[in-house]
């Protein structure tokens, strides 16, 4: 553990003396450590603490928990309502329409709703939603049922009347009329056809996965292919199917004997199929035939940043990525949520029913679903499986509930640019009458739905991006036609004067989400992105058309907080103090929050101090220089009544003998001036006369610290306000800063900081 920063309760003293109460005493037996963020130079999987999505009054059965979720509003107010759902009757009572949970702020509160539950649908092609039905099947043949479609023009919050489709298996034959079949998910492949999965008891093969595939949006299904068909040892039920980043269909099935989840990969969009069904490696049994990942009910979804995650269940709920977006390799798998008997962990008839599902909220999050308990009919007898046997529960809970957890699905990079909130657009990319969400936002919306683009019937399309400062740009993230090619060029130049210089071009790219490319480093504040004709145009767009889908941009010198976890993980990149206090209560302080009081960015560093027992401090180090540049941007979100307030933020210097050392270490005070400390005189002196900042909590404040080993100056909203000694009297390099509160043994203050620039310069 580093050794303590400088930040005790008696210098902050000095600085607020004369309206300081007395600090309460730390608690002798606290314990302190430093805990490390993941490095920001690769992707990685961040989980929420799980929460209650839905608990009943009563305890009804309440289980099987599926979500969606569908881009809304406008181009300029984008939404994207997330619908959670749930079976309200044990399994195998029959079958009835899902209860029905909203959110509207991306996953993390529900409320009922009053529109039925929805367990598969799609996005079509036209922009409507679609959702086929298990209930209401009925029989034409052995080769034909009739099933419930249902659409909306409303992006999913709402079903019209339902509409009957004929649903044909030749040359399969169902095993008998009563055999339905059972969807699992429905892609709508942009220039492609509409798919369903899902399995049926077939006459010769018995239970099997399917590939549907309709050519009028849903009205009529004939069989594309076999996923994956019966056999004497093992049978095939839950299947689903995603495209993936490269454009190929990846399918994953439930087997009837639980070995494992299988896989299919095609190329063909299913009509063919690469190798027959293979069970996948990394979630392959231990040598005590332990599974590490669920077996039961998979559910795939490619997010805009070419990540693919897969949750699964039984015993556990589990959620699994595969960074490239290819479903070749699953890099990482996790327990989002658990519940079951402690007394055996492995146990299928114990606890939750593993049916769990996923819905993308973000670019870069995901909202996961599950069941706390499996409602179950036995023997002609209804059980609670968390109670029939009387174990004890792992999650703590023996009641029927509805569980989710927020995920974080990052790519690797700290520096993203809220684009649609730093960036001032303009071109001649637009949008297509009929779909609002269409414009020039949709290029910067954090979605790669189709309906969710710029635009132009032309062979070329322009957007042009002043964004909010100069930037050191690193790295592109770009989508163009989704199921078609096209081509780009993005361009730069530093000041609004200059000429257009180019500084990557995409020939021909391809893909179902964003396509990250790394030219170079380029100092600019405005960039241009040329679009060229598209293969394919979207329906109701005539040829020739240009399209820009996404656009994201990365800066390598700034810590934006936008592809960091939200919450309590460290953000990447980070380290900061933890302590645990003589109560056993461990206290952090300081996580990335999407609340930032008008901060202008989607996500923000909060530091919030509620403990007498703790100081949230967060630091990061970097390379060793002569000179330093620290600017970011400073929102008083409370201060401390009744006692002196202040951020605390510090230019370190290289550690002597392993220890950490503040260089030049700056207090913004709850009176609106800035002061430096002294070490050798134990003193805090003001940069100026008079107020540096306005301290008001309405306002954010942009600091910047230009550092040499002996001297730093400050500078608030780009006017110099002065010039401190360093703190600790030596000449050594520079490495890294830190934010913290102002004390210890005090508390009651909270700031958020953005947008960290750092430069050896």
């Amino acid at each position: 553990m580093s050794n303590r920063p400088l930040l005790a309760a008696a210098i902050v003293s000095a600085l607020i003396a004369a309206t300081a109460a007395a600090p309460n005493p730390v608690a002798e037996a606290a314990t302190k450590s430093e805990i490390a963020g993941a490095a920001p130079n690769s992707p990685g999987l961040f989980l929420s603490g799980e929460a209650t999505t839905y608990n009943p009054a009563g305890d009804p059965p309440t289980w099987y928990a599926v979500a969606d979720a569908f881009d809304s509003g406008t181009a300029d107010s984008p939404t994207r309502p997330v619908r959670a759902g749930y079976i309200d009757h044990y399994d195998a009572d029959g079958y009835s329409p899902l209860g029905a949970l909203v959110s509207s702020d991306g996953g993390s509160t529900f409320a009922p709703s009053s529109q039925d539950g929805v367990e598969v649908s799609a996005r079509l092609a036209d922009g409507r939603v679609v959702a086929p039905e298990f209930v209401g099947q009925t029989s034409d043949s052995l080769q034909q049922r009739r099933m419930v479609m249902r659409y909306s023009t409303t992006d999913g919050t709402s079903f019209g009347s339902t509409v009957t489709a004929t649903v044909n298996v030749a040359p399969q034959t169902f095993a008998a009329t009563s055999a339905n079949f059972f969807p699992n998910a429905v892609v709508q492949v942009p220039n492609g056809p509409l798919l369903m999965s899902g399995y049926t008891n077939l006459a010769t093969y018995g239970p099997s996965a399917l590939l549907m595939e309709s050519a009028d949006a849903g009205l009529s299904w004939t069989l594309r292919s076999p996923i994956v068909l019966g056999n004497a040892t093992r049978k095939f039920s839950e299947t689903t199917i995603a495209v993936a980043s490269d454009g190929a269909l990846i399918s994953v099935s439930r087997s009837s004997d639980y070995d494992n989840l299988w896989k299919r990969r095609s190329t063909t969009l299913g009509a063919t199929w690469t190798a027959a069904a293979a069970p996948i490696p990394e979630f392959a049994p231990d040598s005590a035939g332990n599974r590490p990942f669920g077996r039961i009910n998979p559910r795939l979804e490619l997010l805009p940043n070419g990540i693919l995650a897969l949750v699964a269940g039984r015993p556990d709920n589990h959620v699994a990525l595969s960074y490239d977006g290819t479903g070749t390799t699953w890099n990482v798998k996790k327990v989002f949520y658990d519940n079951h008997s402690t007394a055996d962990p492995q146990n299928l008839n114990e606890g939750t029913s593993g049916n769990a599902d996923l819905a993308r909220t973000e670019a870069n999050r995901a909202v996961l679903v599950a069941d706390s308990c499996h409602a179950i009919t036995y023997q002609g007898a209804h059980y609670n499986k968390c109670a029939w046997h009387n174990a004890p529960m792992s999650g703590g809970t023996k009641e029927f509930q509805i569980k989710h957890v927020l995920a974080d699905i990052l790519t690797a990079g700290t520096g993203k640019i809220d684009l649609a909130r730093k960036a001032t657009l303009s071109g001649d990319l637009g949008a297509v009458p009929g779909h609002a969400r269409t414009g020039v936002r949709g290029a910067v919306d954090g979605s790669t739905e189709p309906w969710s683009s710029a635009l132009k019937q032309s062979d070329s399309g322009t957007l042009d991006l002043a964004l909010d400062r100069p930037y050191t740009l690193s790295k592109i993230g770009l989508s163009l036609a989704l199921g078609g090619t096209q081509s780009a060029t993005i361009q730069t130049k530093l000041n609004a004067g200059d000429a257009w210089q180019d500084w990557h071009s995409v020939t021909d790219q391809t893909g179902h989400a964003l396509k990250y490319h790394s030219p170079g480093t380029r100092k600019a504040q405005y960039v241009r992105v040329l679009t060229g004709q598209a293969s394919y145009c979207p329906p109701g767009v005539a040829a020739p058309c240009s399209v820009l889908n996404e656009l994201e941009l990365y800066s390598d010198d700034v810590d934006s907080f936008e592809n960091d976890p939200i919450g309590g993980t460290v953000p990447r990149g980070y380290s900061l103090d933890y302590t645990v206090d003589d109560n056993g209560v461990g206290h952090q302080g300081i996580w990335v929050t999407q609340d930032v009081d008008g901060g202008g960015s989607s996500r923000a560093l909060l530091i919030n101090d509620d403990s007498t027992a703790h100081l949230p401090a967060i630091r990061r180090s970097d390379s060793s220089s002569a000179t330093k540049t620290l600017e970011f941007r400073f929102h008083p979100r409370k201060w401390r009544a009744g006692a002196g307030s202040a951020l605390l933020f510090t230019v370190l210097a290289t550690p002597v003998n392993g220890a950490r050392k503040s260089a030049f270490h700056f207090a913004a005070g709850s009176d609106g001036v800035i002061r430096y400390y002294v070490a050798a005189t134990n003193t805090w002196t003001p940069l100026t006369t008079g107020q540096s900042f306005n301290p008001s909590t309405s306002v954010w404040s942009t600091f910047t610290v230009h550092a040499t080993t002996t001297q730093a100056t400050v500078s608030v909203n780009g006017t110099v306000i002065g010039t401190a000694p360093r703190a600790d009297g030596a000449t050594s390099a520079l490495t890294g800063h830190q934010f913290s509160a102002s004390s210890t043994a005090l508390a009651n203050e909270q700031f958020l900081i953005d947008d960290v620039h750092t430069a050896n310069s």
